[in-house]
């Protein structure tokens, strides 16, 4: 099934990638605007062990890595740029190891649950014929 000349999976990737993207240009924003965490509903307690002080650095790399990454690798989707489904993949590994490092330090937010699915979307998502087919440019 298309939609608007794509495949409906690719309309999924770009739905993943979308709002991973906008959850991190907001939540990394705020972090790096009120690095105590406080605008979020975060305690700079919950670095304790981690070599942060505030919440400046995880919102810079939230802004960077989880904002901007994937709002390019939707362009390049879009595009038909071959890098595109490869770096939905890398895109999906490090909100993997992103989970894994707040886990570890011991967030228990509902967003870890989500991160995941959207890991494991993008993932699966990447893999399917219309995507590959479609980013090969």
């Amino acid at each position: 099934m298309d939609i608007r000349g794509r495949p409906i999976g690719v309309w999924l990737v770009f739905v993943a990638l979308g709002q991973l993207s906008i959850r991190a240009l907001l939540g990394g924003s705020a972090l790096v605007l009120d690095p105590s965490g406080s605008m979020v509903g975060l305690s700079v307690g919950t670095l304790a062990g981690t070599p942060f002080g505030n919440f400046l650095v995880p919102g810079v790399v939230l802004v960077v890595i989880f904002g901007l990454l994937p709002a390019a690798v939707t362009y390049a989707l879009y595009a038909g740029r071959r890098w595109g489904r490869p770096a939905t993949v890398v895109v999906a590994v490090a909100l993997i190891g992103w989970v894994l490092v707040e886990v570890v330090v011991g967030f228990d937010r509902p967003t870890v649950y989500l991160n995941l699915a959207t890991a494991a979307a993008l993932v699966v998502l990447s893999a399917h014929p219309e995507v590959r087919r479609e980013s090969r440019g």
